[in-house]
């Protein structure tokens, strides 16, 4: 509640100095531009105004939407710091078309010839409203420009956080006793009874870690490298489990240079095998494939439900991935559990 009470007094800020600076900006226009004077008191009029405080305000909170639209890539933003200057020019484009439209508008209503011909006073007079709007909009700019920049920052430190706690749970849980005691039995009986096999085995295990170590300073990454380590992944669990995990692919060749958070496809890989029987009489299908939400393209991992007794789920892996995601693009993962399958969707991330 404090959050959007917060929120609507900054646009009620807004409204109010656009509406400020419209009626500023009338009024000096009427009086000094190069409005013969026997026209200006009927100018002055109450509608008048309010045409131009909604024609100013709806420039003004247009803008302000598609920055607030464009800042949600805050990536691209921390490392062009360009994009200030860049909203400033516009600004001051958007400000004189402004106020050049103002003046013709008013001539036109009047009935004075040549309205879109600015002689030397009207020129002047315009041009020194439009130097004071500049100042009073990159003073307004510049503050929120830095207010943001450091909510950014700070948002940049909580990312960074988030995934070094994912690597850390991902090494951990190839760590714990319980995977590497699978995984030594397994490559023992390998080494007894198919030694090519095990020398594949023990290859697979270090791709597995010295993957989770090549992610330790990335927030995103291909999605191309994800799918090739996941092949390595899901290798070293079918030597253990039999050959009866099998990953449907289904993701278009044109998805693979987009960047998702590191170790995604390894942690909704692994949920699957944690939380569901997998055996030659029951062997487990994961399907990837991609579907499109609110008109974005997002990454679809399913399974059909076949639950393990006694397995509790922390959740850490989900809620961690979740939290990443929320850091990186202001979107969460959507979780469908339905009686026969379970789908997890994930959006792609567009740097």
């Amino acid at each position: 509640m404090e959050k959007k009470l917060k929120y609507i007094k900054r646009y009620l800020w807004d409204i109010l100095l656009f509406s400020g600076m419209g009626c500023f900006s009338y009024f000096l226009l009427v009086y000094y531009a190069d409005i013969p004077p026997r026209y200006q008191n009927r100018l002055m009029t109450f509608q008048a105004f309010l045409a131009v405080i909604i024609l100013f305000n709806g420039v003004g909170l247009s803008v302000k939407y598609i920055n607030e639209k464009l800042s949600m890539y805050y990536q691209y933003f921390l490392k062009n710091r360009r994009m200030l200057s860049v909203g400033l020019i516009t600004a001051a484009i958007i400000l004189f078309g402004s106020n050049y439209l103002l003046l013709i508008s008013t001539k036109l209503l009047v009935g004075l010839p040549y309205p879109f011909l600015l002689k030397d006073k009207g020129l002047y007079v315009m041009l020194g409203v439009w130097f004071v709007e500049l100042i009073i909009v990159g003073q307004f700019m510049l503050n929120r420009f830095y207010i943001d920049l450091v909510k950014l920052y700070k948002r940049a430190e909580e990312l960074e956080e988030k995934t070094t706690q994912a690597r850390y749970m991902a090494l951990q849980n190839q760590l714990n006793p319980h995977f590497l005691f699978n995984s030594l039995n397994t490559l023992i009986s390998e080494i007894v009874y198919n030694p090519m096999d095990a020398i594949e085995f023990t290859r697979n295990l270090a791709d597995t870690y010295r993957y989770i170590l090549y992610c330790q300073d990335k927030h995103t990454i291909p999605l191309r490298e994800e799918l090739d380590f996941l092949d390595t992944y899901v290798l070293l669990q079918k030597v253990r489990l039999g050959n009866c995990l099998e990953i449907d692919n289904k993701i278009e060749d044109k998805y693979w240079d987009v960047s998702v958070p590191p170790l995604t496809l390894q942690l909704l890989i692994e949920n699957v095998i944690k939380h569901n029987i997998i055996s030659p009489g029951k062997p487990m299908k994961v399907k990837l494939a991609t579907e499109v939400l609110h008109k974005e393209t997002w990454l679809s991992v399913s399974n059909p439900v076949r639950p393990k007794q006694g397995v509790i789920s922390s959740g850490k892996g989900l809620a961690n991935l979740a939290q990443r995601y929320k850091l990186l693009c202001n979107k969460e993962p959507i979780v469908e559990n339905n009686k026969d399958s379970f789908v997890i969707k994930v959006p792609f991330l567009y740097e």
